[in-house]
């Protein structure tokens, strides 16, 4: 799936991302107008930064 090109994502999934951080969504999306993508913000659920939130382009994780 292309979550770069999704507008909209639910809240609650999960995440690795290519560095092993386990996220999950909040259900917050930002439209980049520069590079026209879709980024997602996440939850870092354990591990460094663990309870921090960041924007993320979901292509490039594994969903869980």
């Amino acid at each position: 799936m292309e979550f770069s090109k999704t507008e909209s994502i639910d809240s609650g999934l999960k995440f690795k991302t290519i560095s092993n951080l386990m996220v999950e969504t909040t259900g917050i999306t930002e439209h980049l107008e520069e590079a026209d993508l879709y980024v997602h913000e996440v939850k870092v659920l354990e591990g460094p930064g663990e309870g921090n939130t960041y924007l993320h382009n979901l292509d490039s994780a594994e969903q869980i």
